[in-house]
């Protein structure tokens, strides 16, 4: 994956780390699965509390994934 990541992020980011760029990728996946979700009514009778999953769903993405400086100590 370390190859594909790479490449992905040569016109986009160059010098992102590979696991950033694959973890960025992974998120959009899944942030795009909970908006075709919402969208096409897959949630319909079964999320009552479909705004407090979806902020719950995109908190959770962001911390897995967000672009932070790992190096940063604060």
């Amino acid at each position: 994956m370390r190859s594909e990541a790479q490449r992905l992020a040569a016109p986009l980011a160059p010098g992102l780390p590979p696991e950033v760029m694959a973890a960025l990728v992974a998120a959009w996946a899944r942030l795009f699965g909970l908006v075709s979700f919402e969208v096409f009514g897959q949630f319909n009778g079964v999320v009552e509390a479909r705004d407090e999953l979806f902020t719950h769903a995109a908190r959770r993405l962001a911390h897995e994934a967000g672009p932070v400086d790992r190096r940063r100590t604060h």
